[in-house]
């Protein structure tokens, strides 16, 4: 007897602190409403007019130890993280496109501050490869890309001292020693000997999508949505060059999608003299100018010729949004590494009064968000000035500090729910596995009577259990989730059926009572085995071919099973072992016998 009674006390600590860890009524810090991680959950005792969803200094319900301990008392609501179609907000699945990337070495290297060389260059490779692959180029202008034809904008071209990269979007190896054929010839048109190249890289491969590349830019496209970690982000691959992201609760689908579209490669360009830019006053930007033909040009025209001076990825990932004396918003930023300040600081010391672009993507795609003057030395650190909003700094701040894409993403699906929608998708989720339990319970105790009520007992500890184990693994809770876990309690209930019919069978032979529970057990045991392995292994295919709503139904109703072997054999067995001490427990009648 004492050693059920302290298998009993083992489960209810248990049970008690699976309710405490999903529901948690009591915290040592402020708690946040799980439907909307946003916002705060209300304090029991908090006085009226001293709450404020949006802030976690809340005012605590008690102090402990001399006011040194707050603590915190709520109405129980449940941990667990919400899906999107709970919660609402938005799901987008990004494609990670090849690129072929070809490197040729120079004889003569071109330098870097020879701004004059490099535009005639870039301006007659640009020309030269568009011509030979049949790319379209814009009315009037052979180095700029026809808008109407997406193939023709996927170009880059850069300079560095005696390397020359040229980048496309090749989507096969075949593609990609096709281009290679077609640009070695517009390369020998503008590098004739004896100021001829060398092919670097292996003229076979280009840079397809891995797994590698999937977690870089899964990390990155975290960063930029959630850069301070307060928000319920969930990234993760699909196939082999997609990735699912999750955003619950966004309210703003406009504003995530410009984020993940931005190229976000910063880099700082010295402009040539002929260039102008003039700040837009009534909108951010900035218009450009040819001050030799007096006409306005778009970005990548006037980067032709411009020197690259500093990248991106030279930046310290602390860059900020501030305000000037004037009270406008810029970004401050510092430089890493002593080489690169050194670099810079000789650079702008060297350029004084030119104008140093910051320019936001690469190629056809380029833009200039600001261009200021070089008024001093730079070396360490400094502030980006444009007209911008409050909000496009913070924005582009955030994008220096995740850093920019190894390569261009796509958006091939986008999704966004409702947060109403995912209201009356709770309430009606969890009526409906409320009546559902409900009817159980009153089956499994009309039916089976003190064994059904010991397996009821057991089926709520099963409840507690699974919700920590979800909570656990931090899971996120979907419609289907819901769904696996319903599906699960009715398996639980299956394993207790299977040991109540035996136990009727072992109780007509006219056996002991305790010895008739000990053989329905036993025996039972194969059969309830059988049926959970075949569901964990149905489970687990589910888990490891499906993706999002597939595999969150999967891992519920492994958990469930599992949980349900432990409560159905364990946790039963225990309480109608209990029971039989009793005398009310030895009449037959309890039984259904």
């Amino acid at each position: 007897m004492r050693k059920y009674s302290i298998w009993l006390l083992g489960v209810i600590v248990v049970t008690i602190a699976a309710f405490l860890y999903v529901f948690a009524p009591i915290t040592f810090s402020p708690r946040k409403d799980p439907s909307d991680a946003s916002l705060y959950l209300r304090p029991l005792g908090t006085p009226h007019g001293t709450w404020d969803p949006t802030t976690p200094n809340q005012h605590p319900t008690i102090s402990l130890g001399g006011g040194k301990t707050p603590v915190y008392l709520y109405v129980p609501q449940h941990d667990l993280s919400l899906g999107l179609d709970l919660r609402g907000g938005m799901r987008v699945v990004l494609q990670i496109p090849n690129r072929g990337e070809f490197d040729f070495k120079l004889t003569t290297p071109v330098g870097n501050n020879n701004i004059t060389l490099i535009s005639a260059l870039k301006s007659q490779l640009t020309t030269a490869v568009r011509q030979q692959l049949g790319w379209k180029s814009a009315p009037g202008d052979p180095t700029v890309a026809d808008p109407n034809d997406p193939a023709s904008q996927q170009l880059q071209i850069d300079f560095t001292g005696d390397q020359a990269t040229i980048t496309t979007m090749a989507q096969s190896n075949a593609d990609a020693q096709n281009q290679l054929n077609k640009i070695t010839t517009a390369m020998t048109s503008v590098f004739p000997p004896p100021q001829h190249f060398t092919l670097t890289t292996a003229p076979d491969k280009i840079f397809q999508s891995s797994q590698s590349m999937q977690d870089e830019v899964s990390t990155i496209l975290q960063k930029r949505v959630n850069p301070d970690g307060t928000r319920e982000v969930n990234a993760q691959p699909k196939g082999e060059d997609q990735i699912v992201l999750e955003i619950p609760g966004e309210k703003d689908p406009d504003h995530v999608k410009s984020l993940l579209k931005a190229d976000a490669q910063l880099s700082f360009a010295l402009l040539p003299d002929n260039i102008d830019v003039q700040e837009n006053e009534n909108q951010s930007g900035t218009t450009l100018m040819d001050k030799t033909t007096g006409k306005e040009i778009q970005a990548p025209e006037a980067l032709k010729g411009a020197v690259t001076v500093l990248l991106g990825k030279d930046l310290d990932p602390t860059s900020h949004m501030e305000y000037d004396q004037s009270g406008k918003p810029e970004i401050a930023f510092s430089i890493k590494g002593e080489a690169n300040q050194q670099h810079f600081g000789a650079m702008t010391e060297g350029n004084l009064e030119h104008k140093l672009a910051i320019v936001l993507g690469t190629g056809d795609s380029a833009e200039i968000v600001s261009a200021p003057v070089i008024k001093a030395q730079i070396s360490r650190a400094g502030v980006i000035t444009g007209n911008f909003t409050v909000q496009q700094a913070t924005d582009l701040a955030t994008l220096f500090n995740a850093g920019a894409l190894p390569v261009k993403v796509q958006i091939i699906e986008n999704r966004t729910v409702s947060a109403s929608l995912g209201k009356d998708s709770i309430s009606m989720s969890m009526k409906a596995g409320l009546i559902g339990l409900a009817l159980v319970l009153i089956f499994m105790i009309g039916y089976y009577r003190l064994p059904g009520l010991m397996a009821s007992m057991a089926l709520v500890v099963y409840i507690f259990l699974s919700l920590a184990v979800l909570h656990m693994f931090d899971s996120a809770l979907t419609l289907p989730g819901i769904a696996g876990v319903i599906i699960s309690i009715g398996m639980a209930v299956d394993a207790n059926v299977i040991i109540f019919e035996r136990l009727k069978e072992e109780l007509r032979t006219q056996k002991p009572l305790e010895t008739a529970i000990d053989v329905a057990f036993s025996r039972a045991w194969t059969a309830i085995l059988d049926s959970n392995v075949a569901s964990i292994i149905t489970g687990t295919v589910l888990y490891w071919l499906g993706t999002g709503a597939v595999q969150n139904f999967a891992i519920t109703l492994l958990i469930g099973v599992i949980v349900s072997l432990f409560t159905a054999v364990t946790v039963t067995r225990l309480f109608m072992k209990l029971m039989i001490r009793s005398k009310a427990g030895h009449k037959l009648a309890w039984y259904g016998v």
